[in-house]
């Protein structure tokens, strides 16, 4: 059975999802680090640049974002013919104010990418308000497309479309009609806005994180939903209430432990932002991420095999396969992708771990394209990259050895504070005292949160900062008040 691991207790926002006892998904958003991708804004054109065929649009975050010609609902819906010579020049103008979406989010220098081909998810569909397509999950059969078909050419006009979802298959069509009516009514909320709004503004804000979970994770599957908060609990009720989901079972965890820690959901995530991962049979994949793509090598390890080494390298390729797939799930890495498989002299031995991973990949609700292996026997691949990697979250490069490596950043590290403070609640001593890196603390002071938790926990909190420490804190004393500041002073 599916679990489903909400820490919403402290500020940062994690959700973990784990399958058959094991880990197959991570979602963290901090206060710096929520996704825009989903949102809509009414933005204003600011730049026209027809050597890009793109145009850069103000939706009022400072970096514009980026649109390209492709994802405009005007050049789409052009007779083939009149593609290949219409400028972008053509189609939109500087000044001129336009309704978008985003569909990457921001990355580094790159401001966020853009669409005017709007989405609208809901549970049973995605609703197309300017897109004349209706498409049919392909874990369909082909009777079951046929029915979904022409249920959306009854409910869609000339030029709207709908997208029908895998929770559609054994769903009266009642109760998607009554999604899709709802959702053509909230769009039409969001063009009136449009019309009363000076752009740069937001339109609709994407569904949060916890209503994604409800809407995309938990498809007709038995799932266990575990969360530490009382507001986010209620609110789960609620939906749930809504789409009368009876094979979701909802726990509120009430436990001090943190609820990462009590399902050793910290423990991996550790070994998330590290490059190594060993596999089960002593063998390990080396992760490199960099800007423009992601390297993955292939290492027999400690694993010789029982007969041959051909067995070994085959052995170890197929396992590899399963676990990258994973890995990139995990860890969210998205672009290009490289992978350095132990080399195989057989063709038919490199098809069948192309197909292998190809199979493992349809977990991944991120989508995937497996290309094939090159001359340098390198397997190519791209996952679509929507928002940053877990590594890029939850690190920044190293001050200390020339930003080769990456450590925690001090954002994360102040939330790791805050996660260690909470487990104390309710304890019978006057004050704790922690020592940490002065960047973390200045992050904690600013943000309030330690004003917030000493109200909270009912002791007084110290934070001295070190030199020493990079990455991680120390809670040095556990006492009263007048025993602490003494060590402190000492």
């Amino acid at each position: 059975m599916k679990k489903i691991i909400m820490n919403y207790r402290s500020t940062e926002k994690r959700t973990a999802i784990v399958d058959n006892n094991k880990l197959v998904e991570v979602f963290v958003e901090g206060v710096d680090h929520e996704s825009i991708v989903g949102n809509i804004y009414k933005g204003r054109v600011e730049k026209v640049v027809p050597g890009m065929q793109a145009a850069f649009v103000s939706i009022g975050l400072g970096k514009n974002g980026f649109l390209p010609k492709e994802q405009l609902a005007s050049y789409k819906f052009l007779p083939s013919e009149q593609k290949s010579k219409m400028s972008i020049s053509s189609l939109i103008h500087e000044g001129q104010e336009i309704i978008v979406q985003v569909s990457k989010d921001v990355f580094g220098e790159k401001g966020p990418r853009l669409t005017t081909l709007i989405e609208l998810p809901g549970r049973y569909v995605v609703y197309l308000p300017n897109d004349r397509h209706i498409a049919i999950s392909k874990k369909m059969n082909d009777e079951q497309r046929k029915y979904w078909r022409n249920v959306g050419e009854s409910l869609c006009s000339e030029n709207e479309g709908v997208i029908f979802r895998t929770a559609c298959i054994g769903e009266q069509p009642e109760v998607v009609q009554r999604e899709v009516v709802y959702l053509q009514r909230k769009w039409a909320a969001i063009k009136s806005e449009k019309a009363q709004r000076k752009a740069p503004q937001l339109l609709f804000d994407n569904a949060s994180l916890e209503e994604r979970i409800i809407r995309d994770i938990t498809q007709g599957e038995e799932a266990e939903i575990i969360v530490d908060d009382s507001e986010v609990y209620q609110l789960l009720k609620e939906r749930l209430g809504i789409y009368n989901l009876n094979l979701i079972t909802l726990t509120h965890y009430f436990g001090k432990e943190n609820v990462f820690s009590k399902y050793e959901i910290d423990q991996e995530m550790e070994r998330l932002i590290r490059p190594y991962v060993w596999l089960k049979n002593g063998a390990s994949l080396m992760i490199e991420q960099t800007e423009a793509l992601t390297v993955i090598d292939v290492n027999t390890g400690k694993f010789t095999g029982k007969y041959n080494v051909q067995e070994t390298i085959i052995k170890t390729n197929e396992l590899a396969a399963v676990e990258i797939a994973r890995q990139l799930r995990l860890r969210n890495i998205g672009g290009m992708v490289l992978i350095d498989f132990i080399n195989m002299e057989q063709e038919q031995d490199r098809d069948n771990i192309k197909s292998i991973l190809i199979e493992a990949l349809k977990a991944d609700r991120g989508y995937t394209r497996v290309y094939g292996f090159t001359q340098l026997g390198l397997l190519e691949m791209t996952r679509k990259k929507e928002r940053k990697s877990l590594l890029e979250q939850l690190t920044v490069t190293c001050p200390t050895c020339n930003e080769l490596g990456r450590v925690y950043s001090s954002e994360q590290v102040g939330f790791q504070i805050e996660r260690a403070l909470l487990e104390y609640k309710g304890m019978d001593h006057e004050a704790i005292w922690i020592e940490a890196p002065e960047t973390a603390i200045e992050k904690l002071t600013t943000s309030g949160i330690i004003d917030k938790l000493e109200m909270e926990l009912g002791f007084k909190i110290f934070i001295t900062g070190s030199n020493v420490l990079i990455q991680s804190f120390e809670i040095r004393h556990i006492g009263t008040e007048k025993d602490v500041l003494s060590r402190i002073s000492n």
